[in-house]
């Protein structure tokens, strides 16, 4: 069971803030909100400050940013393209290795059937536990092993490796994978992606393509129309590769 039981958006700041116990009263910078407003049904309740707040019960998007920060996360935006580019559905079954802080497992966990994540790093593990009861996902195997050793699970429909040295797993990935399953492997240089090309010629993997993507904001206001000063740029690089 997830441990977040309701989401409450600040209307003025936008800002969101987790509750995690209808039966105590919620504290914020805005005021302090009842529990009897809380356990209510109205989506519209007041702190008593006088600000209002819309509740809401909380969805992935809200969870997302509240997630626990261990190594570098993976990125939305990137998120989105493995999401779109392979197809997985709720009848996919997934393999994730290099867990992290579980940004893209949970992400991959919110649509699919089931998951199994690799982590061999403790600290890592951990991190990726915490989360997982934060959202209350049940379709998710944590294994804390290592996955340049071996992959158990076969008839996968999508597998994706967040290391250093994915050609050291790409034997395992092509066993485990089923014909017209997806490899997808996040790397942050292009040395490691060419190494990682190479590896793939004498395999089933066949490599489709190699992106980035580049994330850039606009800001419409009145008559201002203009991009905004910062944007997102290099993340990393996704490959994308299918056993034929």
């Amino acid at each position: 069971m997830r441990n977040i039981e309701k989401v409450l958006l600040h209307r003025k700041s936008k800002k969101i803030f987790l509750v995690k116990d209808l039966d105590d009263n919620f504290h914020t910078p805005f005021g302090t909100v009842s529990k009897t407003d809380l356990r209510g049904s109205k989506e519209t309740i007041k702190s008593d400050k006088g600000e209002l707040f819309t509740a809401l019960q909380p969805s992935f998007s809200d969870l997302y940013p509240h997630f626990q920060r261990g190594p570098q996360i993976m990125i939305q935006k990137d998120i989105g393209l493995i999401l779109a580019k392979t197809g997985v559905n709720k009848e996919s079954r997934i393999v994730d290795a290099g867990g992290g802080s579980g940004s893209l497992c949970l992400s991959l966990a919110n649509v699919c059937k089931e998951i199994f994540v690799y982590e061999i790093n403790p600290e890592h593990y951990d991190v990726v536990q915490k989360n997982i009861k934060m959202v209350g996902f049940t379709n998710i195997t944590l294994k804390q092993e290592n996955v340049y050793k071996g992959i158990t699970e076969t008839d996968i429909d999508l597998v994706t490796f967040d290391l250093p040295e994915p050609w050291l797993a790409l034997e395992h990935a092509e066993k485990a994978l089923k014909t017209g399953g997806w490899l997808v492997v996040y790397l942050p240089s292009l040395l490691q992606v060419k190494e990682f090309i190479e590896a793939t010629k004498k395999t089933k993997i066949h490599v489709l393509e190699t992106m980035e993507l580049l994330e850039r904001k606009w800001k419409i206001e009145d008559r201002i129309m203009r991009p905004e000063f910062e944007m997102l740029g290099h993340t990393g690089f996704l490959t994308f590769a299918r056993k034929l």
